[in-house]
């Protein structure tokens, strides 16, 4: 049915894929190894087989890295290692039939967030994905923007600190040493008595709600690095609505209320009154985001 399309958010370590409608509702997912050691063509075979068995009329995928959406392939990537220069665009409407979008996964991520959870409304939004490290996505006047080499949106990797912890890209002081998974896990074994095994950010977010100080003083710790990289966000885009997603924000209050205070004691106070701060179940954003992409550019 050409009211369905096919949405792969392609990780490091696993591939979701699945089947969406014009709703943004998921009718059929998985969840497959990426393999990315045996190479891009190795995993798009495997991909199109599985989904040769739908009916969809449209492919959307999501990247992690530097994307050229009009080749659809990769410019860079951090954890898919010889896959630059691929064109997934091509490969996959070769052998599928169908047109296909390729985008990187945070801009997938924040656009299905933004037409699903905030249902398209507001005009311009700033959104997060928050998992083992911090990706964005910018929605400027309604539609996804991205920059003049396709690069915007790397809010996690802004500079809140000089000389601060060393993120993964290499620099220090970024908004994703604070807040990404691995950020969260050094804070706790910086901050926590008793440092629960396996350490995951889950494990963590539950001490905090048991009373744990320690735990407790991490979540205030990222939410409050959070609210300072967004609010110099907002007072730059003046934003409609924040958006957080990834597994981080399942954290909720923890996170969310020290965001809420860092916006709270900002002087400059009328962007900060209007903008809503949004942290919407999870879902498989990034393959919805995808599908409705692909959907969307097919016309």
């Amino acid at each position: 049915m050409k009211n369905l399309s096919v949405g792969i958010d392609v990780g490091g370590t696993f591939a979701k894929i699945g089947l969406v409608d014009s709703s943004g509702a998921l009718i059929e997912s998985l969840q497959i190894p990426t393999e990315p050691t045996k190479g891009p063509a190795h995993f798009k075979r495997r991909a199109a087989a599985i989904v040769k068995g739908w009916t969809f009329g449209s492919v959307g995928l999501g990247l992690a890295g530097g994307v050229d959406a009009k080749t659809g392939s990769l410019l860079f990537v951090p954890n898919l290692k010889g896959w630059t220069g691929f064109s997934f665009k091509k490969s996959f409407e070769k052998s599928l039939g169908v047109p296909v979008h390729v985008e990187n996964d945070a801009n997938a991520a924040v656009w299905g967030g933004y037409k699903v959870a905030l249902k398209g409304r507001p005009r311009t939004v700033i959104g997060l994905t928050l998992g083992t490290g911090v990706g964005g996505g910018l929605v400027i006047d309604g539609r996804l923007h991205r920059g003049a080499t396709g690069s915007a949106g790397e809010i996690g990797h802004l500079t809140l600190e000089l000389g601060g912890p060393l993120c993964h890209c290499g620099r220090r002081g970024c908004l994703e040493a604070y807040a990404g998974t691995y950020g969260i896990l050094r804070a706790a074994k910086a901050h926590m008595r008793r440092v629960p095994s396996p350490l995951t950010p889950k494990a963590v977010a539950e001490a905090a709600l048991a009373g744990d100080a320690g735990a407790l003083k991490v979540w205030d710790e990222v939410g409050t690095r959070l609210g300072q990289a967004l609010s110099s966000l907002i007072l730059v885009l003046n934003p409609d609505a924040v958006l957080l997603l990834g597994g981080v924000a399942r954290a909720g209050r923890l996170v969310l209320d020290p965001v809420r205070r860092v916006f709270a004691a900002q002087p400059f106070r009328e962007p900060f009154r209007k903008v809503v701060l949004s942290a919407p179940a999870e879902r498989d954003w990034g393959v919805v985001g995808a599908a409705l992409l692909s959907r969307e550019r097919r016309g």
